[in-house]
């Protein structure tokens, strides 16, 4: 199967090392998540994003239960409202989907470690190039704290609801309160995706600065839908991660 196929194939988090014997790109030498080691990134000052002004404003999403995790997708006739370039990326990125991460408990659940710690979840907002097909991911750290934004809080009372797999739910989320990408420092380095087919040659992102989620909303989905939802760290096999420490934003 080439490493771009889609598959029916089943796979499991539980057995994420026998991941490779269905999908070959698994055992790629540019596979993620990878351990972010701060001291090791080489310092680049990227021009800002630009993000659609959708992005600030409510959007009607479909949550899927697909059997491994939540996505959340637009319908057909909306996609094309959501994007973003600039920030040293070529081209015109497309909102294709987000997800959260998670693991049993707080002590992990994040798929990138930043210096070898591990947060509790991690948020992908996958984004595609329609002219050539780069994938380009933004992704977002989340601690436990009181003081959660209402828009993850919504995102886990309505994900929480899709216990049989196939099980969908509409939703409105306003994208920029989720990511709050404002003036965030971020790392960039090439990698794959982190769910088979784990097809390599993706952008990306990984802001430091963390945003937050309630104990109960990360208890909501593990205790009504999966108890661990990432991927184990790979190795970086000497690939060069890049740092943005003077980065601003345009909406």
């Amino acid at each position: 199967m080439s490493c771009t196929e889609q598959s029916d194939d089943f796979w499991s988090y539980d057995n994420p090392s026998e991941w490779s014997k269905h999908f070959p790109c698994a055992n790629g030498f540019c596979q993620s998540p990878i351990d972010i080691n701060t001291i090791d990134t080489i310092p680049v000052v990227y021009p800002p994003f630009v993000f659609s002004s959708n992005y600030n404003s409510d959007q009607l999403f479909t949550l899927t239960n697909n059997g491994q995790q939540i996505t959340a997708t637009l319908n057909e006739q909306n996609q094309n409202d959501l994007w973003f370039n600039g920030s040293g990326l070529t081209g015109v990125f497309h909102f294709v989907n987000f997800h959260l991460h998670w693991g049993r408990n707080n002590r992990h659940g994040s798929e990138h470690e930043l210096n070898g710690y591990r947060f509790p979840a991690e948020a992908h907002f996958v984004h595609k190039n329609s002219d050539n097909g780069q994938v380009a991911v933004l992704a977002f750290f989340l601690t436990i704290s009181n003081n959660e934004h209402s828009e993850w809080e919504k995102y886990a009372d309505a994900a929480s609801r899709l216990i049989k797999i196939h099980d969908k739910i509409n939703c409105t989320f306003n994208l920029n309160q989720l990511m709050k990408v404002d003036d965030r420092e971020f790392f960039r380095y090439m990698g794959s995706l982190t769910t088979p087919p784990c097809t390599e040659g993706v952008i990306w992102t990984i802001f430091s600065h963390e945003s937050s989620i309630k104990k109960e909303s990360l208890n909501l989905l593990r205790q009504n839908l999966m108890r661990k939802v990432y991927r184990p760290i790979q190795p970086i096999n000497g690939r060069t991660i890049f740092r943005n420490y003077q980065y601003s934003k345009t909406i």
